[in-house]
């Protein structure tokens, strides 16, 4: 399963980011504390809010949740950095799922897989209006089928799937936007 986030950064966070108040709400404390020594503690901040909500992604998916977003069930731990990418995990439970983010000078990217090894194609787009339309236009490369055959469908629980011709293709892919940008994420397994 795969989940994605994106956040754009000339979006401003809370005032009030800083408070224990708002912090004891959506982080652990080594989750706080992370954020708070780090270089850049708003942007660590927002790191962190992506990593849960591309993990809340796949989690729902993964299991057919109902939407229930408790970000303190969700404990996020960077595991490397390298340039913009940081390489992380997000516990669950006893679930783990893997993380890769992007930082640019605009947003943050996250995807979150439920193994490491799933191989995914992503793209970001500066208009939410495009979005849809661009992942019918890569499933169809993939899929080789024209793009006018493809819609989504979101189950009881709003979790979005993918038909071609009315039947539900089993493709595993994620969408997210936020402010300027929005962005998927496809898995590559059974295409």
């Amino acid at each position: 399963m795969i989940g994605n986030d994106i956040i754009d950064l000339d979006i401003p966070i809370s005032p009030n980011w800083k408070s224990p108040r708002y912090l004891n709400k959506l982080f652990s404390s080594a989750e706080q504390t992370a954020i708070l020594k780090s270089e850049k503690p708003e942007i660590s901040l927002q790191l962190f809010w992506s990593l849960k909500e591309a993990a809340y992604k796949a989690h729902q998916r993964q299991f057919n949740l109902p939407r229930k977003y408790n970000p303190l069930y969700f404990q996020c731990e960077i595991i490397s950095e390298e340039k913009n990418n940081i390489h992380g995990i997000v516990k669950i439970n006893s679930q783990n799922y893997f993380t890769l983010s992007r930082i640019t000078a605009a947003n943050i990217h996250s995807i979150a897989t439920l193994d490491k090894n799933i191989p995914t194609t992503f793209k970001i787009f500066k208009d939410e209006n495009v979005l849809k339309d661009k992942l019918f236009t890569e499933y169809s490369l993939l899929l080789k089928q024209p793009k006018s055959n493809f819609r989504i469908q979101k189950n009881k629980h709003n979790i979005p799937h993918l038909f071609s011709n009315n039947l539900n293709t089993g493709q595993v892919f994620s969408l997210s936007h936020h402010g300027r940008f929005s962005a998927f994420v496809i898995s590559l397994m059974n295409c």
